[in-house]
């Protein structure tokens, strides 16, 4: 696991949040039972790590994570751990709100790491159920209006503290939305991955919902590069993209809740070949500087899943987003400024570097324009909708992690997923989800 200062986000990443690996913990650590949340929770996941070369985890969520690992999960995170000891694992800081409440000071000789232990080892014998009481789990029939993480810092000598070193535990609330729209924020221009809790589900969809392009703009640019818009809008629009039944495979192998992550290891190594793919899609996508370059690169992307996904009988899906993205760095801003006041076409684009068109959206509000939306490229959710939907994949589901977790799943729960999945559909009204496509 290494840390960088800078972000420089390899092909085919995923950014996994504290949360998701928590709740994957207390019910494959041993802690809880299964919940109909935590195996929508598990199929992100699942995918996530068996699909993604590269993963992000961020500074303020490791800090709180080393935080409370002694008082929620004294006898081991099995996730988490698998996803440490990764080699690919970058962790990032930037995310997140950096108020916070201080919840421990203590006046210490040195400002150093074996300090730091000492004082989150007091602070979790003191504030014990403070912790525990802070710990979430997902539960669509309640929503969650907040969310906390610890993190531990240092002050230096100053005399309004006596002249010494203090070390401090801060407390900071986050709200889910602000928390997936940091994220998203944070990512801007990388096709990164979100690994995120089903009770951030509505703010990812809302989130994805606001990034969509101009149609306007999109004919614009398709004119400009003497491209078909309807060749191009078969090619980088929004579709559901079918993928293995990763989970159902899982399960399958599974014996017990012990063995799923040596399970989810082989079955990462297993699909080897197919992240290689996607770097070199990703790695191909963005150095395209013409939209006819970038539809190339899709079609070969295209045929190498249809011919992977033949293997399999399972239709569960995922809503993949491929549209045109525009990066920071390519001084679109600058062009669109020029468009506003010119109307003109060749304005708009004489000071945008195509080159840099490929990279991640969502780079600005367009409060200038009637369609202010753009896309992200190459984002996914899973699609709960389908997964719903589709009984006899919910159903084995169920029944697997039922054998594998030695428990029993209450299926009235379904209808809170549901009804739940209904309000967002009323919040998103631009974006249709069905089983024909987005």
């Amino acid at each position: 696991m290494t840390t960088d200062k800078k972000i420089t986000i390899e092909n085919n990443t995923c950014i996994i949040s504290s949360n998701l690996l928590d709740e994957l913990d207390y019910v494959i650590g041993g802690y809880g039972q299964p919940t109909i949340e935590f195996m929508f929770n598990f199929n992100a996941f699942v995918e996530a790590y068996i699909l993604s070369s590269n993963f992000i985890l961020t500074h303020r969520e490791i800090e709180h994570i080393n935080i409370t690992r002694s008082v929620l999960f004294p006898n081991g995170r099995p996730i988490f751990d698998l996803i440490a000891k990764s080699k690919n694992v970058s962790i990032f800081s930037g995310f997140g709100d950096n108020i916070m409440q201080c919840v421990y000071v203590d006046k210490v000789e040195k400002s150093d790491n074996e300090t730091a232990l000492k004082a989150i080892e007091t602070f979790c014998q003191r504030d014990s159920e403070r912790i525990k009481k802070n710990f979430i789990l997902s539960d669509l029939s309640k929503p969650i209006e907040t969310v906390k993480t610890y993190s531990v810092g240092f002050t230096g000598k100053k005399e309004a503290f006596g002249g010494v070193n203090q070390v401090l535990i801060g407390e900071t609330i986050n709200r889910p939305f602000e928390i997936v729209k940091s994220f998203f924020n944070t990512i801007t221009n990388f096709n990164v991955q979100a690994a995120l809790p089903v009770f951030t589900y509505q703010q990812q969809i809302q989130e994805l919902g606001k990034k969509a392009i101009s149609k306007e703009i999109y004919k614009t640019i398709c004119d400009i590069q003497g491209q078909n818009i309807e060749d191009a809008e078969n090619y980088l629009g929004a579709e559901l993209q079918t993928v293995p039944p990763l989970v159902s495979i899982v399960l399958s192998k599974a014996k017990n809740r012990e063995n799923i992550p040596v399970i989810l290891n082989g079955i990462r190594e297993d699909f080897t070949d197919f992240r290689r793919c996607c770097e070199d899609f990703e790695k191909t996508l963005n150095e395209a500087k013409t939209i006819k370059q970038q539809i190339e690169a899709i079609k070969e992307y295209k045929n190498f899943w249809a011919t992977l996904v033949k293997k399999y009988t399972d239709k569960t899906s995922r809503i993949m987003f491929r549209f045109i993205d525009i990066a920071k760095e390519s001084d679109y801003e600058n062009a669109l400024d020029n468009v506003i006041d010119s109307q003109s076409a060749e304005e708009l684009f004489k000071d945008l570097n195509m080159g840099k068109v490929a990279g991640k959206a969502g780079i600005l509000a367009w409060g200038k324009i009637k369609e202010k939306r753009i896309l992200n490229k190459f984002k996914g959710v899973v699609n709960l909708w389908s997964l719903l939907e589709e009984s006899p994949t919910i159903d084995r589901q169920i029944k697997d992690i039922e054998r594998v977790f030695n428990a029993t799943i209450d299926r009235n729960r379904i209808l809170y997923a549901k009804k739940h999945l209904e309000e967002i559909k009323k919040t998103v009204p631009n974006m249709q989800y069905s089983r024909k496509g987005v």
